[in-house]
């Protein structure tokens, strides 16, 4: 049975197999030049294998790290945190969105809940912009470098083979105007797009939901081949990844109650091509 890893390992893994494979080295060829075994290798850089620190710094210094990167990198290693792993937005080592990137694009799945915005796997640039902006964190350049992510993170539903993704976003997160309606518009007639995707449903949790306003929090559940789930709820100040088994189950219980009340994919569909129409409207 393979071993269990964790979100942190398993950005770590692959921070250290891009590191590898930007030196042009295999895993073969580095393995002989520590004197590993090509599987220790293999195991390090899929997060199987427990991460000592002293490994890492050797691994680092052998596939020739920038100071930035070995700073980064081995402060990652250091990390003792694993069930529960904060990744702050404030920490100047710490990147978050780099870290969320990792753990999508490992994921055979993936179930998301949005309460009160437009997942950022499915916003357009003008409604991503207006958001960023409205954020209050950011400045101009900073907001510009934060959309050109959010876009490129958008690769994920387009890719060869992309992971079965279900969004439960709510009614008020659709209802809520960011920017103008020009920009709502274009941002309903994209949703209606992404949910004709093969692997991508979009369900609509409608506000007559009682049972689904006291769940405020956004999240996701992301599934491997290899691993656990692990789940991911983001705050202002930091994203929180979680492995804890218990924990897990618990969002996969409110999943649970989400699928019970949202409004089917078809009927979802029907709704979202309604409320373009509305915002078409409104803008005229």
């Amino acid at each position: 049975m393979t071993e269990e890893s964790t979100a942190r390992r398993r950005e770590l893994g692959t921070e250290l197999r891009l590191l590898r494979k930007k030196q042009n080295m295999s895993g073969h060829h580095l393995g002989r030049r520590l004197e590993w075994a090509p599987s220790n290798i293999s195991r390090l850089e899929t997060g199987v294998r427990p991460l000592p620190l002293v490994d890492v710094a050797v691994f680092l210094a052998s596939c020739g790290a920038s100071k930035d990167e070995r700073e980064r990198l081995l402060a990652l290693a250091k990390s003792t945190e694993d069930l529960y792993w904060v990744r702050p937005y404030f920490d100047k080592l710490t990147d978050p969105l780099r870290s969320l990137v990792i753990q999508e694009n490992l994921t055979n799945s993936m179930i998301n809940y949005e309460p009160l915005v437009i997942p950022g796997l499915l916003q357009t640039e003008a409604y991503a912009r207006t958001a960023f902006e409205w954020d209050g964190r950011y400045v101009r350049d900073k907001v510009d470098l934060l959309v050109k992510a959010r876009m490129d993170r958008q690769a994920l539903l387009h890719r060869r083979i992309p992971p079965g993704c279900t969004f439960f976003v709510h009614e008020r997160a659709l209802r809520s105007v960011v920017g103008d309606s020009a920009v709502m518009h274009e941002q309903l007639l994209s949703l209606v797009l992404s949910g004709n995707l093969r692997h991508c449903m979009i369900r609509v949790v409608p506000e007559s939901a009682s049972a689904i306003r006291m769940l405020g929090n956004t999240f996701a559940i992301m599934e491997f081949a290899d691993h656990p789930a692990v789940a991911y709820t983001d705050t202002y100040a930091a994203g929180l990844f979680i492995d804890d088994r218990p924990a897990v189950e618990s969002y996969y219980n409110v999943a649970a109650r989400l699928e019970q009340h949202a409004l089917s994919g078809s009927d979802s569909r029907a709704w979202l091509v309604q409320l373009a129409s509305e915002y078409e409207r409104a803008k005229e």
